[in-house]
């Protein structure tokens, strides 16, 4: 999953606090409010792409070949996530065809955060050339992040970004994204609505960007309405729980935003929330499904894929000598029932049926 924060304030005046989403729930602001309050202001911060990528760009992208066999560790938060499993799939794709060895170390989740600083310091002893790694908490990582660069060994934070201003980004834009949510939104629901956002892991970057974007693109659609913003893992069970908590409270529900799908798959949500507009980050093989058969109107893609391969070929570049632009922004086609059988975004979305992680 993306999402790139330069650690800037855009208003003296707007400290928010980095509150945790699960405070959405108290019911002493209005949803949308409530939501604000829960991301930084950095958050809402447009990316500063130093090289911004187009499908046909990564259509044509080559991973170079290493001047020699480079050891390459990516830390990820776990890997029972299909967005990791295809971001790794690629990776290794990359690794076999630049000639390097490429490791894997896995926490217990988004909200492990600790887990992913143990994974660094043990790569370092033993001996990484360079280290990957998709971040579960962009404050919680940046000590260490820097600490390894001062002694010479290039981060990659992949496809979402830590706070570290000296660690290369690979990346798309979670806050273009959540405002792209909002204008389909508007644009399916012209007379407007009352909704549902299920945001995801209450500490991940990429969860407060979309958000965040998503509460300014609604800016221009005054009559959308935020009910409600869950908060829960990587867990479908966890999240349609979730949602049928806030439909006690909002039982009349015109739309559902989902950050990432597998927070809330179309299939799960019950029947009589079906007629519901659902938009939903992320693209599977049940998301295929739900957007040929109507009950998604759009799929926002992540390309994990893209980001693994291309994380690892920037990562062999560096070790050959290359200079790389500090942030790296891949494109986030918004995919409908129009152009979902369209085969490249299969390639960069999920990893082949049957694959598996190779054991270190």
């Amino acid at each position: 999953m993306s999402g790139c924060n330069k650690k800037t304030d855009r208003s003296t005046t707007t400290q928010l606090a980095v509150t945790v989403l699960a405070l959405l729930g108290a019911a002493m602001l209005p949803a949308r409010a409530r939501a604000a309050s829960a991301v930084e202001a950095a958050d809402h911060a447009p990316v500063a792409c130093g090289a911004a990528l187009t499908m046909a760009d990564l259509t044509q992208w080559k991973t170079p070949a290493a001047k020699r066999p480079y050891h390459l560790e990516i830390s990820v938060p776990s890997l029972a996530d299909p967005y990791i499993t295809a971001m790794l799939h690629e990776a290794y794709r990359a690794a076999q065809e630049g000639g390097v060895r490429l490791s894997i170390d896995s926490g217990e989740g988004f909200l492990d955060p600790a887990a992913q600083v143990r994974q660094l310091e043990n790569a370092m002893s033993r001996g990484a050339d360079a280290l990957l790694i998709n971040p579960a908490d962009p404050d919680g990582l940046v000590a260490s992040i820097d600490d390894i660069v001062g002694r010479g060994v290039p981060v990659f934070d992949v496809g979402t970004a830590s706070h570290s201003v000296k660690s290369y980004k690979v990346i798309q834009d979670d806050l273009a994204q959540g405002a792209t949510a909002a204008r389909l939104l508007g644009e399916l629901l012209p007379k407007g609505g009352a909704g549902i956002v299920q945001a995801g892991p209450a500490n991940a970057i990429w969860v407060r960007r979309r958000v965040a974007g998503f509460l300014d693109g609604l800016r221009a659609t005054p009559l959308i309405r935020v009910d409600a913003v869950t908060n829960e893992d990587i867990n479908p069970t966890e999240g349609l729980a979730k949602f049928m908590n806030a439909t006690q409270v909002h039982p009349h529900v015109d739309w559902i935003y989902s950050s990432f799908n597998l927070l809330l798959p179309p299939p799960s949500i019950p029947a009589e929330f079906r007629s519901a507009v659902y938009i939903g980050g992320g693209y599977d093989p049940v998301m295929v499904q739900a957007v040929k058969d109507g009950t998604a109107r759009a799929a926002l893609l992540d390309l994990p894929g893209a980001v693994g391969y291309l994380s690892v070929g920037y990562a062999i570049a560096k070790l050959n000598g290359e200079r790389l632009p500090a942030i790296t922004c891949l494109p986030s086609p918004v995919v409908t029932r129009a152009n979902v059988d369209d085969p490249v975004w299969a390639r960069f979305s999920f990893a082949p049926p049957g694959w598996k992680v190779p054991a270190r």
